[in-house]
Formats: C-alpha cells, sequence, structure tokens
C-alpha cells in the first residue's frame, strides 16, 4: 500500500514538472517562430536590386510606334554590360561602360561617355509608376542645388510605347520641370547595352568610366547622395 501511494506521488511529481517546463519553453519558441518569421520577411521584402519598388519590362516591344518628341537610335559603341539580376557581387562593377552618342527629345546631342567625370546614368519609363515618383523627388533636390559639383547626371527616356500609359515621354518630362539631360532611346538599345532588368534603374559610374554600382527601384535621396559621394574622382 505504502508503495501504491509512493508511486502515485512520483508520477503526480513527474506531471507538474513536465507542466512547469512547458509553461517556460513555450513563449522560447513562440519568439524564435516570430523572430524567424520576421527575419523571412525582410528578406522578402527588401528585394534583390537594393533600391526601392520597381515596374518589371513589359510583355509588349519596348519600341515607340511614332509620337511627340520620340528620336532615332543611339549609336553605342563598347561592351555591354551583362544584365543586371542583384547590387551584391553585381559582375559589371569594374567594367567600363558603353559609350552613348544620341540626342534629346528636341534632336540636341547627349552622350554618355567615359570623359573623366563620375556619373548617375537614370533609366526611365514614361509608363512606370515608381519613375513617376522617383522624377519629381529628383528634381526637387536640383532645384534645391544639393546635388554634388562634379558629378554627371544624365537620364535615358527608353521603354517608349504609346500604347501604354503617360505617353508621351517628352510630355511628361516637360510637366515635372526635368533639367536632367536626356537621350532618347526608343529601340531600348542603350538599356540593353547597360543591362536593364527593371525601371527606374540606375547606373553609377567612377571617374575612370568603370561602374561603381548598379540598382532597380525608388532611391530615397540620402541613399543616392551616400552612392554618389563613394564615386571615384
Amino acid at each position: 500500500m505504502t508503495r501504491s501511494r509512493d508511486s502515485r506521488r512520483d508520477a503526480a511529481r513527474a506531471r507538474d514538472t513536465q507542466s512547469t517546463r512547458s509553461r517556460y519553453l513555450l513563449p522560447i519558441v513562440g519568439a524564435a517562430v516570430v523572430l524567424v518569421a520576421a527575419v523571412a520577411a525582410l528578406a522578402l521584402t527588401s528585394g534583390s536590386g537594393g533600391g526601392g519598388a520597381s515596374s518589371p519590362l513589359p510583355s509588349s516591344s519596348a519600341a515607340a510606334s511614332g509620337g511627340s518628341g520620340v528620336a532615332g537610335a543611339p549609336v553605342i559603341t563598347g561592351t555591354s554590360l551583362p544584365r543586371f539580376t542583384e547590387t551584391a557581387g553585381d559582375p559589371a562593377v569594374g567594367l567600363a561602360i558603353p559609350t552613348v552618342e544620341g540626342t534629346n527629345f528636341t534632336g540636341q546631342p547627349v552622350s554618355i561617355a567615359n570623359d573623366g567625370k563620375p556619373k548617375v546614368v537614370m533609366f526611365l519609363a514614361h509608363w512606370c509608376v515608381h519613375c513617376q515618383s522617383e522624377v519629381p523627388m529628383i528634381q526637387a533636390w536640383l532645384n534645391e542645388g544639393s546635388a554634388p559639383d562634379g558629378v554627371e547626371l544624365i537620364s535615358v527616356a527608353t521603354g517608349i510605347d504609346q500604347s501604354l500609359p503617360n505617353y508621351p515621354p517628352d510630355e511628361w518630362l516637360a510637366r515635372e520641370g526635368w533639367t536632367v539631360p536626356v537621350i532618347v532611346d526608343p529601340t531600348g538599345s542603350t538599356a540593353e547595352a547597360y543591362g536593364l532588368s527593371a525601371y527606374p534603374f540606375f547606373v553609377f559610374v567612377n571617374a575612370d568610366g568603370t561602374v561603381k554600382g548598379r540598382t532597380t527601384g525608388e532611391l530615397a535621396i540620402k541613399d543616392l547622395e551616400t552612392i554618389i559621394s563613394s564615386l571615384g574622382r
């Protein structure tokens, strides 16, 4: 009888101990699950480009089918850059940029060349909602006189298609008071030579004409300033 009571008492103690462990372990496990989920969410929302939200290439042709302000194809020389996939480990870093000889919407010559100046080359599409957000923000920054001296900003209007929204691109940029020199690229040849994969697309170039880095998506001004300050002069 005594042995039976002892057995029941030991079993009860074991149940109490297990219950106590469960009460302490469940919050720890739950916190770990939340942490893992947060890290996974951060990785998913960060994107591979390194910038903010971007617009993928449309399934339709990037070539324009006529309309206001559309110029001819730019002339490109040099070796094309590999297609951009992600900022980290970008194989284009250190490579020489292709030279581009083109014109703006009024037919005036505009070029991208290795002329000893660091550069920011911005690829924009008239139908890209993220480009439509980025352009006025950058223009306001320029209007404030905040752009660093000695760094050349060049934009490329490409992905031109009159069947897509916000056409034509010259009227859009005029409405925004865009003062950055524009190369009109109705054929997408400049975009292809620089490895564009989404809009907006930024290519940062050192003074020696080599790629410092590339990224896609909306870019905050503070991030733009940080990258520009790192360009080799």
